[in-house]
């Protein structure tokens, strides 16, 4: 009932989430989402999304490029899977290191359960992408309306994100013993911290990607 209660009652919820140390509630609701964001990444990959947006353009890629549409599906399912867990536990890390500076005094796993279950918002923000992902397939990128639907899903996603964010807050305010002030500090810390890291990690894997699909073209 935890997953469901922050989303009305955040500050007792998240109160309770975090003094009883709920790790395994978190863990559950973490593996929901990426459950969750795996089928809309499956959805995505096998209408061709992807591919279609890309020729839709009219841009095409050289022959030798062409098993890059491959690895970019490969790489969609593998972050939908593994990108839950490395997030909550880096921003739960991040954010048990940032508060130890504002005087945070709380244990790891209370903050490992506060972030977990935190992530409530972004289980109904997956809920709603799936559908909206096979509206997109099925409209195809030539469509006008593929575009409405899109741009809806990114607002739905940023704003379900910064409730999610503000979750973090409150949540590691309780598990740290900080007021919200702090809280908010550090996780603003935080997310700069994880931004930098995902943008790096992103770029490293493109360049990866590439350099593997134009080696298997030389071959």
């Amino acid at each position: 009932m935890a997953a469901l209660t922050v989303l009305w009652a955040p500050a007792r919820t998240l109160s309770r989430v975090a003094e009883e140390r709920r790790v395994l509630l978190a863990l559950c609701i973490t593996a929901l989402y990426a459950a969750l964001a795996l089928t809309g990444a499956g959805i995505s990959v096998l209408g061709g999304l992807t591919r279609a947006q890309f020729e839709a353009q009219g841009t095409q890629l050289p022959p030798e490029l062409e098993d890059l549409f491959v690895y970019v599906d490969v790489f969609a399912l593998v972050v939908a899977v593994v990108s839950p867990f490395l997030i909550w536990l880096l921003v739960s890390g991040l954010m048990q290191l940032v508060t130890r500076f504002f005087g945070g005094n709380g244990p790891f796993s209370g903050t490992l359960a506060a972030v977990g279950v935190a992530q409530a918002p972004l289980i109904i923000s997956a809920v709603i992408a799936i559908p909206l992902t096979g509206l997109q397939v099925a409209l195809g990128p030539e469509n006008p309306a593929m575009s409405v639907v899109a741009l809806l899903g990114s607002a739905l996603g940023l704003a379900f994100s910064a409730w999610y964010i503000v979750l973090v807050v409150i949540g590691a305010a309780f598990a740290r013993r900080v007021g919200y002030g702090e809280s908010a500090g550090s996780c603003a810390i935080s997310c700069g911290g994880c931004l930098g890291l995902i943008i790096l990690a992103v770029l490293a894997l493109v360049a990866v990607l590439v350099g593997v699909a134009g080696l298997g073209g030389a071959s």
